[in-house]
């Protein structure tokens, strides 16, 4: 008989994702003998037996299903005659190598616990398993031990005591084990403060505002059909326009509203269970109110991720508007002390609980573009998975702390990068403290303690401003170039490519609001090859928020006197002293800025349109812009039929060579549009021509340069789903391959992975 030993090291996620009795199991089928343990680099292994190859080359093809195995390596070592196989128990190094499960759905097995009335966990609002549950959102340190938990406070009763040690359940060391004798509870209270029976259902059945403390912060949830309960959650929550996203019973009930193809079912079910932002269906008198979601043929539709969300479903509504607790500007509420005081006035009754978030994480939300899904918001059920860089190595630890809006942080070493959860927008003093409590316990999550930072060149961001009170060395980086750099890093390129990036702003090296860049450089540096015209910005970031003013400013810089004077019927929503107080703005360049700002572009045709003239959230013109341009076409093709889609000419532009810089020249683009809008052209067909139009003139950009490889699509403006397919489609007729971001947002969310892989080049 040949017997062996070996020791083997797998890092990954393998903590808390059932991989030890995964490994308990195939050790005793196999015969083997020995050990295994977690440990601070992840999973050890001491293995005897005659099948050791047979074995580990199982445990890398079978591992469970939540598992993600980055390393693996094996040793001979001597052997030990061990009598059986055993899990034994944890050892803490000093130096945490081990990668923490973001957090996940509720899994079929656990939910027919909950069902199932024989069972002791029948309707527990916190059941898991090492397949579900809360994983990143309680974790205060690694490795991942119920002690390093905020479930630490719960001691096991002996029935969960059991199945915590025992190798052949399923809840073998679940960290969150617990049921209703031991663990968590949860308590419906009214707004002062007194206990109420039930979990909500009745008071939500009636019209009520509930705030539900979930996995990773509150949520404010009311009946989706009940439109005064809607329009009341909008007016107190100060919501403006901004879309709530909706829970459905089933993804059958979710078909009823919208259109669902198999990758957004795939999304949907998944367990990381993110909004997912569908096509609405034709509206009926039985659909849900236009209130949800006012102006925009969308809805974000997720599925119940947790035994509270799925306990709620017992009433008899099929869709809940589900939208984050955090007052207007303000980051996610988390605390049930918070929540009681900060949502008084808002919400009508409290169900909360005693399981501590530690790690606050908002939904994370996606669409499906181009058949590719792209994140709009990364958050719960992602985070705190890694960048992985193996074709790089960060020589240093460095942070990369993004920019201001939609503000996501990174930490990088090594051959990993980990990009935290969205936390919003820094301009608030809540939000930037947000910022400094999780970058402070990521810290100790992924075990980096940065020796360098890199930020954004614009001088009054608040990320700026606290990387230079940094004592250690530090990397300016232009925005669109780590915007560049972040998808070259996800695709594992290094040679310098060529990127057309189309977002809102960022601060120019000259100084401008840059936002529609055609650039050409990797993480050691860039060219800009081209840009959209400079046109004025009145207001500078404050002038976002009235788009018909940003139109007012480029019609009067683009048209000649002649054809402005055919434009005044559309300024009628502007008194007198208004018009004079802009042209004298423009004028005398008070507080105007150039930019090259794409994301102004389609601001400025939406509100010349009419379609959105105020924006009370982030992205809103734009947003409408595109919803009135997709309805119009989906009705276009309804009646007219696919071979007539020609009939919708583009508008005319130009690009002219400036330099050594190729220009995007809009001033033909307005005058077609003016005579569109004067002629009476249905907004849609003009918004839909518009998408169209940009659409060719970013790829005929593109193919002005003759540079091999493939093109870089970056920018918040790639959410935008008619646009990015219509340049694809148009791609299709060249030879150029595009890559786009795939694990992070091509919006703000990605910045500060490009900033930390420039910021190691430049060190």
């Amino acid at each position: 008989m040949n017997l062996n030993a070996k020791k083997i090291y797998l890092n990954g996620i393998v903590q808390g994702v059932g991989f030890r009795p995964f490994v308990f199991n195939l050790a005793e089928e196999l015969n083997i003998s020995g050990w295994v343990n977690n440990s601070s680099h992840g999973v050890t292994i001491h293995a005897e037996g005659e099948n050791l190859d047979l074995f580990y080359e199982r445990l890398l093809d079978e591992a469970p299903p939540l598992a993600k195995i980055l390393m693996a390596r094996s040793e001979e070592v001597p052997y030990s005659n061990y009598g059986s196989f055993e899990i034994i128990q944890s050892e803490t190094l000093q130096e945490a190598d081990v990668l923490i499960s973001p957090d996940v759905a509720t899994c079929p097995e656990c939910l027919q616990d909950m069902a199932d009335k024989n069972s002791r966990r029948f309707q527990y609002p916190f059941t898991n398993c090492t397949n579900c549950g809360p994983r990143y959102t309680i974790i205060r340190n690694v490795p991942y031990d119920r002690a390093k938990t905020t479930m630490s406070k719960f001691p096991m009763c002996q029935s969960c005591s059991l199945e915590y040690q025992n190798p052949r359940d399923r809840r073998f060391h679940a960290q969150p084990v617990a049921c209703g004798e031991c663990g968590p509870k949860a308590r419906l209270v009214d707004n002062s403060g007194q206990l109420l029976p039930g979990i909500g259902i009745e008071q939500l059945t009636q019209g009520g505002i509930l705030a539900v403390k979930g996995l990773g912060g509150f949520h404010l949830v009311c009946d989706a059909r009940n439109v005064q309960a809607v329009s009341r959650l909008r007016r107190l929550k100060e919501r403006g326009g901004k879309p709530f996203a909706v829970m459905a019973r089933s993804i059958e009930k979710a078909c009823e509203e919208v259109v669902i193809g198999k990758t957004e079912e795939e999304l949907l079910r998944s367990p990381a269970a993110p909004i997912v932002i569908l096509e609405r269906k034709h509206r009926n008198a039985n659909s849900l109110p236009e209130n949800i979601a006012p102006d925009i043929h969308t809805l974000g539709v997720m599925l119940p991720y947790t035994p509270i969300h799925h306990l709620l479903f017992n009433g008899s509504y099929d869709f809940l508007v589900v939208t984050s607790a955090n007052l207007s500007g303000r980051p996610l509420i988390y605390t049930n002390e918070e929540a009681l005081v900060s949502l008084q006035g808002i919400a009508d009754y409290f169900l909360v609980h005693d399981r501590d978030i530690y790690h606050p994480c908002d939904d994370s939300v996606v669409q499906v573009i181009g058949e590719v899904t792209v994140f709009f918001r990364r958050a719960r059920g992602y985070v705190p998975l890694p960048i992985l860089i193996p074709s790089s190595t960060i020589k240093r630890p460095l942070l990369g702390v993004g920019g201001d809006l939609k503000n996501a942080f990174c930490l990088a070493e090594g051959q990993r990068a980990f990009v935290s959860q969205y936390l919003g927008d820094l301009e608030g003093y809540e939000t930037m403290q947000r910022f400094h409590q999780e970058r402070e316990s990521f810290q100790r999550v992924t075990n980096i303690a940065p020796l360098s930072v890199a930020y954004d060149r614009h001088p009054n961001y608040q990320s700026t401003r606290f990387a230079l009170e940094q004592v250690f060395p530090k990397t300016s980086v232009q925005h669109h170039h780590a915007h560049l750099v972040s998808v070259l890093g996800e695709w594992e390129r290094q040679e310098p490519t060529l990127g057309i990036i189309c977002d809102g702003t960022g601060f120019g090296e000259d100084d401008c609001f840059w936002g529609f860049e055609v650039l050409y450089g990797n993480a050691a540096g860039y060219q800009r090859k081209g840009h959209l015209e400079y046109l004025p910005l009145p207001g500078g970031d404050m002038g976002i928020k009235h788009p018909l003013r940003i139109a007012y400013a480029y019609l009067k810089t683009l048209l000649s006197a002649e054809a402005w004077q055919q434009t005044k019927s559309l300024w009628k929503s502007f008194s007198q002293s208004e018009c004079q107080i802009l042209d004298r703005q423009l004028e005398k360049g008070i507080q105007v800025y150039q930019t090259s700002s794409a994301g102004r572009l389609f601001d400025a045709v939406s509100g010349l349109l009419g379609i959105c003239t105020k924006v009370t959230y982030e992205g809103q013109a734009a947003i409408e812009l595109e919803s009135a341009a997709a309805v119009f076409f989906k009705q276009f093709l309804k009646e007219a039929g696919t071979n007539k889609k020609e009939d919708l000419y583009e508008y005319p532009y130009e690009v002219r060579l400036e330099g050594s810089e190729y220009i995007l020249g809009v001033g033909p683009l307005f005058e077609a549009i003016v005579r569109d809008i004067l002629e009476k052209v249905p907004y849609g067909e003009i918004a839909y021509r518009f998408h169209r139009t940009i659409a060719r003139a970013i790829v005929d950009l593109a193919l002005k340069f003759q540079v091999e490889g493939p093109l870089v699509l970056s920018g918040g403006v790639f959410q935008n789903k008619l646009l990015t397919e219509t340049v694809l489609l148009n791609l299709e007729q060249t030879n150029l391959k595009v890559l786009r971001s795939r694990a992070l947002p091509p919006g703000d969310g990605g910045l500060a992975f490009g900033q930390v892989l420039i910021a190691n080049e430049v060190l």
